[in-house]
């Protein structure tokens, strides 16, 4: 796997690794994963970290998220295609503004003959005409904005678990009881736990280890996500905005017309158009993190738009569609459902 920088934003510099298939040749389509972290966390390594599949643990609160299948690298290269994984600007201090230019930087990276050219094997170019994108739970928000906003704009886009589709709904905006994780069995995160990360001004990080304990410098970023859960303000941190106190206060049929123009480019279920690409859905039914209504309503929305859109939905799975962790195992359906995402890509590129 090869690594360049697509973009630099001050002395930010965001990667993207890279790998063609063996013994390819011509000009090849490509698939960009977007990884998972809930927008706070994770990075383009998502994909080489663990043999079997990413998975972020804190032992001591059996915090326990799960954010990628093995075999995408295989199943792309198996039907023609260049693999990339990318980084990044992770949410706080960066919003999902920064995000939206993150991948209409990458997508002008792409599309630049120079990326064949200089890093891709002799006889190699990616084709930037046929990219489809892969976006796991957090990363399915960088997904649907490259759908949306990227250009040139992939030819089809699979979401797993995906967040970015009902952020104005209950899940993410209510104020949670004391005590109620997002997590089964897990504990709820304590504000002292979160505080060093909000109290100092933080720089722009693209990418971040520190989704175990031990990384980095200690602090877990990946607590925010569960911890804006609990308090209801993600959004705010999606946004940049303080929005979320006014919203949670309306009925929700009322919630996007309250949300002011100027954030609603980066508030992706209010931009959904007949432009947007084929897509494929998964979703565990069991999920607790990202609910599967969050996908439901993305399928139902394309379906009334025109788009053609295939939802496929694993029986008893719950977020991250692994059942087990000793061993690993994923739930009954989850491996195949992935292979059919992998095939619905390939059709339309």
């Amino acid at each position: 796997m090869q690594t360049v920088t697509y973009s630099t934003v001050d002395t930010l510099q965001i990667k993207v690794d890279f790998q063609a298939p063996p013994s390819a040749r011509g000009a090849l389509p490509g698939v960009v994963f977007f990884h998972g972290g809930g927008m706070v966390a994770g990075s383009r390594r998502e994909y080489a970290e663990w043999t079997v599949g990413q998975y972020i643990v804190d032992i001591t609160k059996e915090l326990v998220i799960v954010t990628h299948f093995p075999g995408f690298i295989e199943s792309a290269h198996a039907k023609g295609m260049i693999f990339l994984s990318a980084d990044h600007r992770l949410i706080h201090p960066s919003t999902g503004f920064d995000i939206i230019e993150d991948v209409r930087a990458l997508s002008a990276f792409l599309a630049d003959p120079t990326f064949s050219q200089e890093h891709l094997p002799d006889g190699v170019s990616l084709d930037a005409t046929r990219i489809a994108v892969i976006g796991a739970s957090g990363g399915g928000y960088a997904a649907r904005a490259a759908a949306i906003y990227a250009q040139p704009k992939p030819k089809a886009v699979f979401l797993l678990y995906a967040m970015g589709g009902e952020f104005l709904s209950d899940h993410w905006l209510s104020v949670k009881p004391p005590g109620t994780s997002i997590m089964p069995g897990a504990s709820a995160i304590d504000p002292e736990e979160v505080a060093p990360l909000l109290e100092s001004q933080l720089a722009p990080v693209a990418e971040s280890a520190n989704m175990l304990p031990g990384d980095d410098d200690g602090v877990l970023r990946i607590l925010l996500f569960p911890y804006w859960w609990q308090t209801g303000e993600l959004l705010d941190h999606v946004l940049g905005e303080p929005i979320s106190a006014r919203l949670r206060t309306l009925p929700v049929q009322e919630r996007p017309a309250a949300v002011p123009e100027h954030l609603r480019s980066a508030l992706l279920e209010l931009r959904l158009d007949n432009t947007f690409p084929p897509t494929f859905l998964v979703h565990g039914d069991a999920d607790t993190g990202v609910l599967p209504s969050e996908s439901r309503a993305t399928f139902a929305r394309l379906k009334e738009l025109g788009v053609p859109v295939e939802l496929e939905t694993v029986p008893n799975a719950p977020h991250g569609l692994m059942i087990s962790f000793s061993p690993m195992t994923f739930a009954p359906g989850a491996e195949e459902a992935l292979e059919k995402g992998m095939k619905f890509l390939a059709r339309y590129i």
